[in-house]
Protein backbone atom coordinates (compact mmCIF):
# COMPACT_ATOMS: atom_id res chain seq x y z
CA UNK A 1 0.00 0.00 0.00
CA UNK A 2 1.30 3.58 -1.02
CA UNK A 3 1.76 6.48 1.65
CA UNK A 4 -1.44 8.06 -0.06
CA UNK A 5 -3.52 4.95 -0.11
CA UNK A 6 -2.62 4.68 3.79
CA UNK A 7 -3.58 8.40 4.21
CA UNK A 8 -7.03 7.97 2.08
CA UNK A 9 -7.69 4.76 4.30
CA UNK A 10 -7.37 6.84 7.59
CA UNK A 11 -9.55 9.78 6.72
CA UNK A 12 -12.06 7.22 5.23
CA UNK A 13 -12.34 5.80 8.45
CA UNK A 14 -12.00 8.76 10.71
CA UNK A 15 -14.90 10.35 8.28
CA UNK A 16 -16.81 6.82 8.95
CA UNK A 17 -16.69 7.43 12.85
CA UNK A 18 -17.36 10.61 12.95
CA UNK A 19 -20.96 9.78 11.61
CA UNK A 20 -21.59 7.07 13.60
CA UNK A 21 -20.19 9.25 16.62
CA UNK A 22 -22.92 11.85 15.33
CA UNK A 23 -25.69 9.23 15.13
CA UNK A 24 -25.09 7.37 18.96
CA UNK A 25 -25.50 11.16 20.26
CA UNK A 26 -26.87 12.92 18.48
CA UNK A 27 -27.97 15.95 21.27
CA UNK A 28 -24.61 16.93 20.89
CA UNK A 29 -23.98 19.17 17.99
CA UNK A 30 -19.78 18.42 18.27
CA UNK A 31 -20.33 14.66 19.11
CA UNK A 32 -17.46 13.82 16.49
CA UNK A 33 -15.03 14.26 19.48
CA UNK A 34 -15.99 10.71 20.49
CA UNK A 35 -14.85 9.44 17.21
CA UNK A 36 -11.68 8.20 18.55
CA UNK A 37 -13.81 5.88 21.47
CA UNK A 38 -17.02 5.19 20.67
CA UNK A 39 -18.13 2.86 23.21
CA UNK A 40 -21.15 4.25 25.12
CA UNK A 41 -20.61 2.73 28.36
CA UNK A 42 -17.78 0.68 29.79
CA UNK A 43 -20.23 -1.36 32.05
CA UNK A 44 -19.46 -5.34 32.50
CA UNK A 45 -22.04 -5.74 29.48
CA UNK A 46 -20.67 -3.50 27.49
CA UNK A 47 -17.17 -3.18 28.01
CA UNK A 48 -14.28 -6.26 27.47
CA UNK A 49 -14.89 -9.54 29.76
CA UNK A 50 -11.59 -9.64 29.97
CA UNK A 51 -10.79 -6.49 31.49
CA UNK A 52 -14.06 -6.60 33.55
CA UNK A 53 -13.43 -9.89 35.24
CA UNK A 54 -9.98 -10.60 35.67
CA UNK A 55 -9.88 -13.85 37.06
CA UNK A 56 -8.83 -15.55 34.00
CA UNK A 57 -12.64 -16.54 32.97
CA UNK A 58 -13.61 -17.14 29.37
CA UNK A 59 -15.55 -14.87 27.45
CA UNK A 60 -19.28 -16.41 26.27
CA UNK A 61 -17.52 -17.67 22.24
CA UNK A 62 -15.11 -19.03 23.95
CA UNK A 63 -16.59 -20.84 26.07
CA UNK A 64 -18.92 -21.67 23.13
CA UNK A 65 -16.12 -23.04 20.99
CA UNK A 66 -14.89 -25.18 23.61
CA UNK A 67 -18.00 -27.25 24.26
CA UNK A 68 -18.24 -27.35 20.24
CA UNK A 69 -14.53 -29.23 20.62
CA UNK A 70 -15.54 -31.54 23.62
CA UNK A 71 -18.51 -32.42 21.58
CA UNK A 72 -16.74 -33.80 18.47
CA UNK A 73 -13.90 -35.56 20.51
Amino acid sequence: MTQEAKRQRRRRDAERMKAKARRIRPDQPTGFWRADYLAVCSCAMCGNPRHVWKAGRLTRQERKAGLQESDES
